[in-house]
């Protein structure tokens, strides 16, 4: 299984485990008067949601959050701010504000004609790829944490272990599963499966008694194994305060639900001798992680008190404790009903979109999750391949980079266009239209079918490639570094004395509008400013034309030519790119 999915998992589980303590800590007051066995089943709830990854759904539920807010797909949020969102007309905006924190994407977004959202890429090309990257950093740094703190646990016990190994503790005659030894500090039970008590040969008679009965009520309910699952609950979040927290609370409602326990069996008179014997065999370390179950330990000057202060409560007041606390942990074990971790509505649109980034971003691992399974992956991914167990996308050229999208829910299909680019650099655009179903696991793509226009002889053709949103979309040559990787080629090709211009597609308006827009086939007039802007006429061989302004990237108005644009280098030569600032509404 793919450590960054479980690493998601954890956290989700985690996120949700914490709004659950809250819960159980303002529950917890509201019994604070009860009876602490209630206090101590409601910590039960956090355990679950801490161990548990599935869980049921029901239209009773006590959880107002979505029990998957952290997901790969949304660990580029763009938090934008209110101007920023405005400029989204024409969307729906609750949708918009979804994808954007779903996918960390800007841009332009309005409705088509199906009434679907639809969301434009302007982010860095590579975000993906890095946030990812660093996705699976913090995932190896949760997996060492959980290493160290479990073998610590691991170490603790075996500590113990040869501890009772060395002072060699014997049966207490009478006394089924206790051992005693003078070297024993403090009572503790020791063990999984047949648990022990092990207790001081020091001990008088009565305090045996109340230090039994308590170690006791501790095996007869199963803590010991509970405390084990709480350590391992805390290995896997020890990276959530409110996990060590919640636990700490729930050791010390554990021991008090124990402490009353052994009141009731020895009476209301019992409870001055019992704080006396409390008092005297408290731990030194109270509470330390990784312990066993010890008498003394936890925050005995409140187990005192309580025991001090312990009332057997009124018949009708244990009814509607009980009643509350079943309220509380079926209300906060079940999800809502139809909640699947996403916004009803936008449901589509995010899955898309993470597709979308993870085919840009090159994470095999993250698009075969994706699909419906395996094979269906292989059959539609081009590039796609597996290398012991690991999913990879390509390494080389052609680089899918930016993308632009359209969801039409009701059909379950979305229309992808990336901008994929070669080393020249050049951008060709692959147009992938991707059906999908929903599952009980999510959406998962059932089919794909991938396109490439790298030449477009007909307006057709070019209007499908670049024509989204009611307007042209085009590849930013400067914005993507393009400009200057086809520089830094050209001084590379006249240092090494290499008489092949290989950038001198480049060099015309004419023959860059056409290599850039991936034309083919058609004619071309061309219009040159003296400022270092041209406008290319191209008519494809159906007659459809379209009008192109370009200008020379390398241009200066200082020198009215292409020198020190770059710094020192003077002789660069023409680039001639699309002007992006300058493009008119489309030509009939």
């Amino acid at each position: 299984m793919d450590m960054v999915f479980v690493f998601e998992k954890i956290l989700n589980m985690s996120i949700v485990s914490s709004y659950c303590i809250g819960a159980v800590i303002l529950l917890r007051f509201i019994l604070r008067r009860q009876p602490k066995i209630f206090s101590y089943l409601l910590w039960s709830v956090v355990l679950f949601r801490l161990l548990c990854p599935v869980t049921l759904s029901s239209p009773y539920s006590l959880l107002w959050i979505d029990t998957e807010l952290f997901s790969r797909e949304r660990i580029a949020e763009g938090w934008k701010s209110e101007a920023e969102t405005a400029d989204w007309q024409g969307a729906d905006l609750s949708t918009v504000d979804m994808v954007r924190e779903t996918a960390g994407i800007s841009g332009d977004t309005e409705k088509d004609s199906y009434g679907s959202a639809m969301a434009v890429s302007e982010a860095d090309p590579f975000m993906a790829g890095r946030i990812n990257g660093l996705f699976r950093a913090a995932a190896w740094i949760w997996l060492i944490g959980t290493i160290l703190f479990t073998f610590y646990g691991i170490a603790a016990a075996v500590r113990i272990h040869f501890f009772l190994k060395r002072v060699s503790p014997v049966p207490v005659k009478e006394c089924r599963n206790v051992y005693e030894a003078e070297e024993i500090p403090t009572p503790f039970v020791f063990g999984i499966v047949r648990p022990k008590i092990y207790i001081s040969a020091n001990l008088s008679e009565k305090a045996r008694g109340y230090v039994l009965g308590h170690e006791r009520v501790h095996i007869a309910r199963l803590d010991h194994l509970v405390k084990i699952a709480a350590w391992t609950a805390r290995c896997l979040h020890w990276f959530n305060p409110l996990v060590w927290l919640a636990f700490a609370w729930m050791e010390n409602d554990m021991e008090m639900s124990c402490d009353e326990a052994v009141i009731r069996k020895f009476g209301m008179d019992a409870r001055q001798e019992y704080s006396c014997a409390l008092l005297s065999l408290s731990c030194e370390k109270a509470g330390t992680v990784g312990s066993p179950l010890a008498f003394g330990e936890g925050q005995v000057k409140s187990r005192i008190l309580n025991v001090l202060t312990y009332r057997r409560k009124t018949y009708t007041a244990v009814l509607a404790a009980i009643f509350l606390l079943i309220l509380a942990v079926s209300g906060l074990s079940l999800n809502p009903m139809g909640a699947s971790g996403r916004q009803e509505g936008g449901e589509a649109l995010a899955f898309a979109t993470a597709y979308a980034n993870y085919f840009v971003g090159r994470d095999g691992n993250g698009l075969v999750d994706l699909y419906l399974d395996e094979e269906t992956a292989f059959d539609h991914v081009i590039l796609l391949e597996k290398d012991n167990g690991v999913y990879t996308f390509g390494y080389s050229s052609p680089w899918p980079d930016e993308f632009r999208l359209t969801v039409d829910e009701e059909a379950q299909k979305a229309v992808l266009r990336y901008y994929a680019w070669s080393s020249d650099p050049h951008v060709t655009v692959w147009k992938e239209e991707m059906f999908f179903e929903k599952t009980q696991d999510g959406y998962r793509v059932t089919d794909s079918q991938l396109r490439q226009f790298d030449e477009i002889s007909t307006m057709e053709e070019f209007e499908e490639a670049y024509w989204v949103f009611d307007a042209y979309q085009f590849t930013d040559y400067v914005e993507r570094g393009y400009v200057e990787a086809i520089n830094d080629q050209t001084v590379y090709d006249r240092e090494a004395k290499i008489e092949q211009d290989r950038n001198a597609v480049y060099r015309s308006p004419r023959t860059a509008a056409a290599w850039i827009l991936n034309l083919a086939g058609g004619e071309s007039v061309v219009h040159i400013d003296s400022d270092g802007k041209a406008v290319v006429k191209y008519t494809f061989s159906d007659g459809d034309s379209v009008t192109i302004p370009m200008y020379n990237a390398n241009y200066t108005s200082e020198t009215g030519n292409t020198a020190y644009q770059y710094g020192q280098h003077a002789e660069y030569g023409d680039v001639w790119i699309v002007d992006l600032a300058s493009w008119s509404a489309k030509a009939s």
